[in-house]
């Protein structure tokens, strides 16, 4: 199952939000941004990346290519590598041991000398001139052998040290304390990269797609976390695959992966081949500048939670009539699919944007869901894919749930697709920047959830249940939105 889009050349000038495009070979794409900039800073800027034999060869000019193509972009750059730093700390560089780093008793130490290094502790060329003053930029990465997490894909915060998936989303949930209090860094998760088929398990190899898509999708949304100044770098994803990605692409951040979770592009062990780094530097250094460029014009992220007065659920008033008939405006549960006399149900779900500034740029929006459970044939195999349609305001005369929502104009059919691969049970499905100003920044923002093909005629109830604005808070529809002020920009 692969993840695709349109290509189109590289080019400079959309994150944590994605458009998931599924087609009839199970291919779901996924897109982030509008006013996003992908072109270089202004300004040199200072970067700091801690790495280890990977990132060693992924710097160097005769290898990957990264140094020369950040500094490129008027990034100065230094590294750390084995043996740098206070206590040689270079030498940890473990999911476990970014406890260490930035959570300990030493991270004052390790952050001084950090924040200072200039010096360079890999092979790559410098053509920029020191600007002076400390780094602005922390770039971090463990290596391959953090891809083979023990535990299952769903597995929640764990505290107990170990490489296991609860245990790994325990410690990034914990860097997030130290990253909120220095709003004044950038600081850059690079996802570890895959292992070879013959290294890992196929249950590892599971467990490490499932952890990195956390980071990419739910990380920052599920600990709310406000600030711009964190962002992911899909590195295992982009060496999984030869149509694998994590780039820029038609003016918006997209994500494309798919079912092998093994690596790509190895050498004779699970080092990334020359080929595999550079296709990596070529996708990661527009990313870099519109994660920078986000996070100096001071960049927000807002998670609104569904309003339980207005969600709920239409069922056709009868097969092929295309209009609404019974409602369910007051039950935990949205139902998208058909009924046992094929009758399609619809749902809709309302969020009030008015908290958003009215000058707001929003460079990146997202409706998740979480699935409860399925009656009969899984409506994404029988039914296509499950599309959002949106009303910059209400979809009839006024926002609460009526009959007639069912076949009421849209502004836009299909404005978002959703992935069916679910995150945690989240299915996520992320607006292009393009329709980004159908969103109502004065009043109420709904969406109409259906699946592409009305019923399946096999006489047969096949729905799916998503949990609805009445559902516990922690279990609503939710719209993640990344925005700024343009009278923020400096």
């Amino acid at each position: 199952m692969y993840l695709t889009a349109q290509l189109r050349p590289f080019r400079p000038a959309s994150a944590i939000l994605l458009t998931f495009l599924l087609t009839i070979e199970s291919i779901c794409s996924v897109s982030f941004g509008q006013a996003d900039n992908a072109n270089p800073p202004e300004q040199i800027v200072k970067l700091i990346f801690i790495h280890h034999s990977t990132g060693e060869n992924w710097l160097r000019d005769d290898y990957g290519k990264l140094g020369q193509a950040l500094g490129n972009n008027n990034y100065f750059v230094s590294d750390t590598n084995y043996g740098w730093g206070p206590n040689a700390i270079g030498d940890r560089t473990d999911i476990p041991d970014w406890l260490e780093w930035f959570r300990s008793a030493d991270t004052p130490t390790y952050m001084q000398a950090l924040y200072a290094e200039h010096e360079q502790h890999s092979s790559y060329t410098r053509t920029l001139n020191n600007p002076g003053g400390p780094n602005k930029i922390v770039m971090f990465k463990s290596c391959f052998p953090n891809s083979n997490l023990e535990g299952n894909p769903n597995d929640a915060p764990n505290p107990t040290p170990g490489y296991t998936v609860g245990h790994a989303k325990y410690v990034y949930n914990q860097l997030l304390k130290y990253f909120d209090a220095h709003n004044d860094k950038l600081f850059i998760v690079v996802t570890a990269p895959p292992l070879r088929r013959a290294e890992t398990s196929l249950q590892a190899a599971a467990n490490a797609r499932a952890f990195n898509n956390w980071l990419v999708y739910n990380w920052l949304w599920e600990n709310n976390y406000t600030k711009s100044n964190v962002a992911v770098f899909d590195f295992y994803n982009v060496l999984t695959g030869a149509n694998h990605h994590h780039y820029y692409l038609n003016d918006n951040i997209t994500h494309i992966f798919g079912s092998q979770n093994t690596a790509y592009y190895p050498t004779e062990d699970s080092h990334p081949s020359a080929v595999g780094s550079r296709k990596a530097s070529n996708e990661f250094v527009p990313l870099l500048n519109i994660y920078y460029h986000r996070w100096k014009a001071g960049a927000k992220n807002i998670a609104l939670p569904s309003q339980p007065a207005y969600d709920g659920w239409i069922l056709e008033s009868s097969e092929n009539a295309g209009t609404g008939g019974t409602i369910n405006q007051l039950g935990n549960l949205l139902k998208i699919g058909d009924d046992a006399a094929d009758r399609q149900y619809r749902s809709l779900i309302s969020f009030g944007t008015t908290s958003l500034p009215n000058n707001a740029e929003i460079v990146s929006a997202m409706i998740k869901l979480k699935a409860s459970g399925v009656t009969g044939n899984d409506p994404f195999t029988t039914l296509g894919a499950l599309n959002a349609d949106i009303r910059k305001g209400a979809f009839s005369s006024n926002l609460n749930l009526q009959a007639g929502d069912f076949q009421a104009t849209a502004n836009k059919l299909s404005v978002a697709t959703f992935n069916k691969i679910p995150v945690n049970r989240w299915y996520n499905a992320v607006m292009k920047s393009a329709d980004f100003p159908r969103i109502n920044l004065s009043g109420a923002t709904q969406f109409r959830l259906r699946f592409n093909q009305d019923d399946n005629d096999n006489q047969a109830a096949n729905y799916r249940d998503f949990y609805s604005g009445n559902a516990n808070l922690g279990n609503r529809p939710s719209f993640w939105l990344t925005y700024y002020e343009p009278s923020m920009l400096k």
